[in-house]
């Protein structure tokens, strides 16, 4: 028996190498690929990817996944509004394939008014969870910003504004005082996780801004200079905010700084 298991060992090695070398393994690997395709017997490869490196692209795609995303097992998504925020998705998914070198699926139903945005990789949610995104409710499984984020104000800027590009409104404050209107340009964030909502609000601070929380879930800018000064900053890679502000700022200086 001992004679005919060394047959069979050396037969083995002859077609797919010595498996104590790290060729022989790769090759027994291979086959065993071949195999599982052939009888279909469901076994999946994870898919290769990049690891990205700290940027302030990634500290960007952070907080837009923070912020509206959610993490599973085996699958990412991000689901906004296709009225007003494709051109926002179409970045989300050019950010994530440039980042992960992988391909992102982004699909659009707009008769649900629903953009979807799925990332198929359970490398990738992987490493989404080990930046502190947990898996499934980020509110109960507690969202972890990395320290790499919090320690350079270049990063904290970029989460600060992937955050706000998916969970912040800019919208017009509208009341009358005699015959005439007024309109205040302000920007609110909400979010039901406290920590987010903290370090939103330090970021802020420290970009000596004046930021407000008359509830426990929103902060508001509410200075039409702190807003200037933000967007300044901080900017936004979501055009439906940069139109609202840009048209604010237009109409203001038509009208003497009353808008």
């Amino acid at each position: 028996m001992r004679v005919i298991g060394r047959k069979g060992g050396l037969a083995r090695a002859a077609l797919y190498g010595n498996f104590g070398t790290p060729e022989g393994r790769r090759r027994g690997g291979l086959h065993s690929i071949q195999t599982h395709t052939k009888q279909k017997t469901g076994f999946k490869v994870l898919k290769s990817i990049t690891i990205p490196g700290h940027s302030d692209r990634l500290a960007e795609l952070l907080g837009i996944l923070v912020g509206d995303g959610h993490v599973g097992l085996y699958q990412a998504s991000v689901v906004t509004n296709s009225d007003t925020d494709l051109q926002h998705a179409v970045f989300i998914q050019t950010l994530v394939e440039e980042l992960f070198k992988i391909r992102v699926s982004l699909s659009y139903r707009r008769d649900k008014r629903a953009c979807n945005l799925i990332i198929s990789s359970k490398s990738v949610c992987q490493f989404l969870m080990s930046q502190g995104i947990p898996q499934g409710n980020k509110i109960t499984g507690g969202v972890r910003i990395p320290s790499w984020i919090r320690k350079k104000p270049l990063y904290r800027k970029a989460f600060v504004r992937g955050l706000f590009d998916t969970d912040g409104c800019v919208y017009l404050d509208t009341h009358h005082f005699g015959q005439k209107v007024y309109r205040n340009l302000g920007m609110a964030f909400a979010n039901q996780s406290l920590p987010l909502l903290s370090f939103f609000r330090e970021t802020l601070e420290l970009l000596e801004l004046h930021p407000t929380q008359k509830t426990e879930f929103r902060v508001f800018l509410r200075r039409k200079e702190d807003i200037r000064r933000y967007f300044n900053l901080i900017g936004s890679s979501n055009k439906k905010h940069l139109d609202k502000v840009s048209e604010y700022f237009l109409l203001s200086q038509q009208h003497g700084g009353v808008a």
